[in-house]
């Protein structure tokens, strides 16, 4: 019975083309998970927040003085 599911021998092009569309879902279905897994990935990251505003306040005292 696998070998009848296997065997590509005797399919129509209907069956080729019912086996490509739920394909092409499938991998639609994983890329778009991946693309969601990433996008949470990242939004969990804290954003990168350079400290310039303190560093020239230290500088202007540091001058003045």
């Amino acid at each position: 019975m696998l070998a009848d599911w296997i065997s590509t021998l005797n399919w129509s092009p209907e069956q080729w083309l019912a086996v490509s569309i739920m394909v092409f879902v499938v991998l639609a279905i994983v890329v778009l998970v991946l693309r969601m897994i990433t996008l949470f990935k990242m939004a969990r990251k804290p954003a990168y927040k350079p400290n310039l505003r303190r560093l020239r306040r230290v500088r202007e005292r540091n001058n003045e003085g």
